[in-house]
This record gives C-alpha cells, sequence and structure tokens, in this order.
C-alpha cells in the first residue's frame, strides 16, 4: 500500500469517535459556518445600505433603469425673422403614426389602451382617409404577431400637425384605443432660396436617450445656436415589469426653455428682389464660378439683404449636392481690383495729396522690376493725358499708383489700418476670413491702391464703404435687429455701432461726387455706355458707383491667372450719392459670359426696389415688432481674460455688445468691465490684448472709455467740448503708444 494511503488511514483511525461525538461535531461546524455566512451577509447589506453600491454599481441608479425612464422634452428652437418679424426659419414638428396592440397594455383602471381587433377595420378605414395607406397593408400590420406595437411604413411618417390632430380625433369618434404618434422635430425654411447659405441649416443630431435636437450646422443657425437653441427638460415615468411606461406616473425633473427668437435686419421685399434679380444676372448671364451681392443700409450698417450664387433650398434641400458650404460674404478672400480704388482716393483727398485737375500721363509706369498699365494700355490704346479726376472716372492704374506714391507707403498702410483692412470684421458670424494686407514690398503696397497685392471679404469691403457713404465714420456690418426671450418676454435691441473715421466728411462726400461721374462721363466713365447712358440708374436719384476687376492670384503663387475669364468682376453703388441710404456690392468670379452692361440687370432693380421701400424700413429705429417692449433681457458679461479677443469679439456682437479690441495680440488681458457684470444692449466695453502698441482711432469711444484707456496706459488725457462721444483726438491713429504722454481728446455727439 503507497506511504501517503497508509498514513491518511492512520489518522481517520485515530481520530474517530463514537457516532454520537461525529453528530455533535458536525453540529458544532454548521452553526460555526451559520454564524460566519450570517456576518457575511450583515456585513454586504450594511455595505449595501452605506454606499448603495456593489462591485462598483450605483444600485440606485440601476433600479431606475428597470422601473423608471427618462425622457427628454425638446426645447422650442427660436425663430429666425426679418427686420418685421416675418418668418424666415422656424420649428415645425413631424408625427410618425404607430399602433399598440399588446393586449396587456392596459391603465391602472384596467381601461383598455390598446386597439383591439374588433376595431382592426375601423382603424384601417381611418388610414385609408386620411393617409391614404391600403386598407389590406393596414391590416396586414395590425396582424403581425408578438408585437407591442406596428408601425406603418413611408406613408405613416413625416405627418404634419392638421393631419395627426384629424387622425386623433377619428378615432377618438370611433372609440379606438391604442393609435398615438411619435414626434420629430424639424426646421421649416418656407421662403426656399433666400439668403441660404447666410441663414445657413438647423438638422437633427441624436441625443443620448433616444431623442432627437436640432443643432445649427451653418450659417446664423450655426453661429446663434446657443442663442436659439433654449435648453431641453427632462420628464422621468415609472415603467412596469414588462418595461412599459405607466400612464400618469410623470415626474417632471426639468422644465424645458425655449430658445431666444432673432430678428435679423434682412428685408424679406428687398431679399426676395435680389434673389430674383440675381437669377437672371447669374444664372442667365454671367454664369460664373461665384457671385455674391448684399445690401447694406448706409446709416446703419444693417444687411438688409444678402445672397450668393450657386445656392440651395434650405427646405427641400435642392441644390445641397456637392455644394461648397462656404458663406461668400465673410468667408473666403480675394484681391477686389477697382473697387479698393474709392478707398485710395478718399484717403488721397484727406491727406491733401490729390488734385483733381492736375495732369498725367497714362503710359507704363515703372516701379522697382514692376511695370504698371492701364487697361487701356492694355488694349492697345495709345497713351492719354487725364487729370486726376478724369483718370478715377477711367479707372486708372497709373493714376491711383501716383497718388499712392505721392502719400508715401507709410501713410498709405496707416489709412488701410483705419479702414480696418487685414483684420476680420468679427461682425458675430463663424469661420470668417481675415484677408491679407499688403506685404513689405513696395511693389505690392503700390499695386493695393488699385486692388492688387491686397487681399479682402466682402463684409470688409462693406465695412469700408460705410465711412465714404456715412461722412466719414465707419460702421460695423450687422444682421441682428433684436433678440427676444419668450421666458422673460424682454429684448435686447440693436443700434449702430461706429469703428473709427477714417477720413473726413470733405473727402468721404468728394469721393461720391467723383465714383457719380465713372456712371455719368460720356467720355471716360467706365460705367457709362453710349448706347444707355448710365450703367446703373434710377429715375430721379444721383448714383455714386465703381467697378472693378481684378486678376485671380494662382492658389500655388507664382503671379495671377491668365485666362481670358480668369477675374473678379465687382460693382459698387451708394445711392441717392448725395447723402446715400443704401450702399450695394457685387462680386461675380470667373463670369463666362461678360459685359459691363450686365450690371444692369441686377443693381439697378435692386436700387429702384431699396429706394421705393426706404421709407417703411425704419432704418433709424428699433425693430419694429419689438418697438413697444420695455424689458431688456440681461446679459451677464463672463470671464474672458486670457480668452481669444477674436472669439470674444464675435461672441458680445452676437449678444449685442459693442466691444473694442485694443491691440492685436492673442489673448485678452484687460476688460473695462468686470465678469458677471449686466452689459445693457449696445454697451462699448474695451478689452486689452497682450500686444497693445500703436495708438487707436478713438472716434465714437465714450468718455468712460477713453478714461479707462488712460489709466491702463499712463497716457495723460485733456478733454475739450462737451458730449458723450469722442469726436476727434490730437494724435493720429497707429503713433507708438511709448512715444505719446499726452492726448486732447475733443467731445461732442
Amino acid at each position: 500500500m503507497p506511504r501517503k494511503k497508509k498514513q491518511f488511514l492512520r489518522y481517520v483511525l485515530a481520530n474517530r469517535g463514537l457516532p454520537s461525538q461525529n453528530r455533535r461535531r458536525v453540529g458544532q461546524s454548521l452553526i460555526l459556518l451559520s454564524v460566519f455566512i450570517f456576518f457575511v451577509f450583515l456585513i454586504n447589506f450594511a455595505i449595501i445600505i452605506g454606499t448603495d453600491s456593489k462591485f462598483g454599481v450605483d444600485l440606485s441608479e440601476g433600479a431606475k433603469q428597470v422601473h423608471q425612464k427618462q425622457v427628454t422634452v425638446q426645447a422650442k428652437r427660436g425663430t429666425i425673422y426679418d427686420r418685421t418679424g416675418y418668418p424666415i426659419a422656424q420649428d415645425s414638428t413631424t408625427y410618425t403614426i404607430f399602433a399598440i396592440i399588446d393586449k396587456n397594455y392596459v391603465s391602472a383602471h384596467k381601461e383598455i389602451l390598446y386597439v383591439e381587433e374588433s376595431q382592426f377595420d375601423k382603424v384601417a378605414d381611418i388610414f385609408h382617409e386620411f393617409l391614404g395607406m391600403e386598407k389590406d397593408y393596414v391590416l396586414n400590420q395590425l396582424r403581425l404577431p408578438n408585437l407591442n406595437q406596428v408601425y406603418f411604413g413611408t406613408k405613416g411618417k413625416n405627418i404634419p400637425y392638421g393631419t395627426m390632430t384629424a387622425i386623433t380625433e377619428a378615432a377618438e369618434a370611433a372609440g379606438v384605443k391604442g393609435i398615438s404618434f411619435s414626434t420629430s422635430p424639424g426646421r421649416l425654411y418656407a421662403n426656399g432660396v433666400f439668403a441660404s447659405h447666410f441663414i445657413g441649416l438647423a438638422q437633427l443630431k441624436d441625443n443620448e436617450d433616444g431623442s432627437q435636437s436640432l443643432y445649427g450646422q451653418t450659417g446664423i443657425e450655426s453661429a446663434m445656436d446657443h442663442i436659439l437653441s433654449g435648453q431641453d427638460g427632462k420628464i422621468t415615468y415609472e415603467k412596469d415589469s414588462y418595461g412599459r411606461i405607466i400612464p400618469g406616473t410623470e415626474i417632471v425633473n426639468a422644465e424645458p426653455v425655449d430658445g431666444k427668437d432673432v430678428y435679423t435686419t434682412l428685408s424679406s421685399e428687398l431679399q426676395r428682389s435680389l434673389e430674383e434679380n440675381m437669377d437672371v444676372f447669374y444664372g442667365e448671364k454671367t454664369k460664373g464660378v461665384y457671385a455674391n451681392a448684399t445690401l447694406l443700409s448706409a446709416k446703419t450698417g444693417e444687411i438688409l439683404a444678402t445672397t450668393q450664387r450657386p445656392t440651395f433650398d434650405p427646405d427641400t434641400k435642392s441644390g445641397l449636392k456637392d455644394l461648397n458650404w462656404n458663406t461668400t460674404l465673410y468667408q473666403g478672400h480675394f484681391e477686389p481690383g477697382s473697387t479698393m480704388k474709392v478707398m485710395t482716393l478718399a484717403s488721397a483727398i484727406d491727406n491733401n495729396t490729390f488734385n483733381p485737375n492736375e495732369y498725367y500721363t497714362n503710359n507704363t509706369y515703372q516701379l522697382a522690376d514692376a511695370k504698371i498699365n492701364d487697361w487701356t494700355i492694355n488694349e492697345g490704346r495709345d497713351p492719354q493725358t487725364l487729370t486726376f479726376a478724369n483718370g478715377f472716372a477711367l479707372s486708372s492704374n497709373v493714376g491711383m499708383t501716383m497718388l499712392e506714391q505721392r502719400m508715401g507707403d507709410a501713410k498709405w498702410l496707416n489709412y488701410l489700418s483705419k479702414f480696418r483692412f487685414g483684420y476680420p470684421t468679427r461682425f458675430g458670424m463663424n469661420g470668417e476670413a481675415g484677408g491679407v494686407f499688403p506685404a513689405d514690398n513696395i511693389v505690392t503696397i503700390a499695386m493695393s491702391s488699385f486692388g492688387q497685392g491686397i487681399s479682402v471679404t466682402n463684409t470688409q469691403m462693406l465695412r469700408a464703404f460705410t465711412a465714404i457713404g456715412n461722412q466719414g465714420v465707419m460702421l460695423q456690418p450687422k444682421f441682428i435687429s433684436a433678440i427676444y426671450d419668450p421666458h422673460t418676454d424682454s429684448a435686447r435691441i440693436s443700434q449702430p455701432e461706429i469703428m473709427g473715421k477714417p477720413v473726413s466728411a470733405d473727402a468721404a462726400n468728394q469721393t461720391l461726387n467723383y465714383m457719380v461721374t465713372v456712371g455719368t462721363d460720356p467720355y471716360y466713365g467706365t460705367l457709362y455706355s453710349k448706347d444707355v447712358g448710365p450703367v446703373i440708374q434710377v429715375d430721379g436719384y444721383n448714383i455714386a458707383v465703381k467697378s472693378g476687376t481684378a486678376e485671380i492670384a494662382k492658389e500655388k503663387g507664382g503671379g495671377y491667372m491668365e485666362g481670358v475669364n480668369d477675374t473678379i468682376n465687382s460693382v459698387v453703388a451708394m445711392i441717392p450719392a448725395e447723402n446715400p441710404e443704401f450702399i450695394m456690392y457685387v462680386t461675380v468670379q470667373q463670369p463666362q459670359h461678360w459685359s459691363f452692361l450686365y450690371w444692369q440687370d441686377l443693381v439697378t432693380p435692386v436700387l429702384k426696389k431699396a429706394m421705393s421701400l426706404k421709407d417703411s424700413l425704419n432704418l433709424t429705429g428699433s425693430a419694429p415688432a419689438l418697438a413697444n417692449l420695455a424689458n431688456e433681457t440681461e446679459y451677464k458679461l463672463p470671464d474672458i481674460i486670457g480668452e481669444s479677443p477674436g472669439d470674444m469679439a464675435d461672441e458680445l456682437r452676437r449678444n449685442l455688445v459693442q466691444p473694442v479690441i485694443l491691440g492685436n495680440g492673442s489673448k485678452i488681458e484687460k476688460v473695462s468691465k468686470k465678469a458677471g457684470t449686466n452689459l445693457t444692449a449696445n454697451q462699448q466695453i474695451l478689452l486689452l490684448t497682450n500686444r497693445f502698441e500703436t495708438l487707436p482711432d478713438m472716434y465714437g469711444w465714450t468718455k468712460a472709455n477713453v478714461e479707462k484707456f488712460s489709466s491702463w496706459t499712463d497716457i495723460e488725457i485733456n478733454f475739450e467740448g462737451s458730449g458723450s462721444k469722442v469726436v476727434s483726438q490730437s494724435i493720429d491713429v497707429g503713433a507708438s503708444l511709448k512715444k505719446t504722454k499726452k492726448i486732447t481728446i475733443t467731445l461732442g455727439e
């Protein structure tokens, strides 16, 4: 016998006892085991009671998942209106019909809540009448086995509210229970093609609980998403042992807070006119790669109408395939060409460099290694002797280069800075381009005087044009007229925002007069036709105009594209020329067909429409739909120290606050108001960046902000005059802050 087996037998035989002893020993062991198990259970129970968890699992939360269901209650997304309260984008709800056929689905009072078999024919009749469904199809769906509820295909989806109501009433009249609807949020763009890129799209996104919500994907829908979207609510329902919701058990955890309504500055009538005439200009005539047209209020900076081509219908989604999503109003930059000469002329007049009656010859101008020609020379015409006034009407590159050279590069670049070229407007939209400031190269700087060698956006050009059309005072482009909060029945109303005064009122007014000659001079005017007279004309009004034809730089550098149609053609028009109410700017890239007469197909009818409506547009008052609203919505300044100044300027303007950025640093170091302060609509605040070296244009600043500027820079301020705003400063914009010790500021209104 193996050794280990012998050892085991000796152990057993040595410890064996009488049967009574063995029974006692087993009993004692069982008692000890029972006590041990009891204490293990007791300790576990204490841990569960004390921590509400086991093995890292939240037991209460697990129980809720078994016996409760939390449902998202969608907040109503704010409506986007035009300036008069006409809806552009608004929430819509569509419905999907389903039938409950689970015979266990009854209320707490045993009321039947499902469709009974005896009612199947009635349901089929109702669905056939209101949804056009075949009765056999409905009956087959209702008779499907082993299902709690059934759906009815595509005809049972996207049901409008009126049809849903009619079906509900018909089912109630027939005594049918168990016909229900699930809802899906939607966005209605009832106007079709209507500033489509600018307004943008709101699309559905999936939430964690399986529900769906709308979010802004592009345009205003995206930029204003946090204002429009509101805050969804939450409701908790009890579930039975089968996982079904028990009617009447809902508990509201959080009420939904509807989004705010945004009143844009757009005019529906002007927008429709612009869309219709753009179809002719772009679709029938030019057939370019891109086109953009915008109508602006000269006195407020409000965008009254804007569109681009190609475009899309946000309601039907027609045109979305292969669409370039860039909004050409503010995304993507280009060399503007001769429309920049408007700012060159105004700067030269302001600098006392322009003599309208002085003669020059427009033959080739040699500058370093570059030759600058007029378009007439490029066409093979002989050089002409022109006055500088004639040269502007003829769009002479040589004349503009000579004016720039007389001003000097530093002075001209300073004027470009005053017009804010090289910086995004930060007017509140997402993804805005900044453009390219002329490089430190004498040829490039000179070329920028006639719109080459400098890159801009449409919004930058529109901002600069407001200075010419508004007595030298430059205004920020605006697209928000008001923001209404239905939760508090309050609103924030927009007012014009002054961005400086790059040129004097006299320089601006003289420039307008010379722009009139572009369309009326029968010999030199580039927008005058011997056959039709002024290409752009509205009976009874003088119009200040300027056209441009710019070469397009190659994407990878190395000069300009050389194709016959490789140009960007543009025009600016201001009406009435003596005191403009409207500014219109149009660009078209690489038109397949071109004649300068095409401008009359787009610009002329839109300006006529604008002048006919000007008294009804309420351009100087508050948003008409909210004119009688007394309460203003609060906006608390967030903590923005260390944030990007550009991003925060966008955000502040979206809430109708007027930021003034000091310097061109990447971070905000100081703010003129403390975080948490309630900022009133149109309140002006200073944002000091981490790189601030030159004196800003303080025209339009409040006295309080000038004093804050003084405390930040230790520059002594001497105030003259009375009033609430700065109207002049003794030291020019762009002077070194380090060398500036004292400034005299004149106040006025």
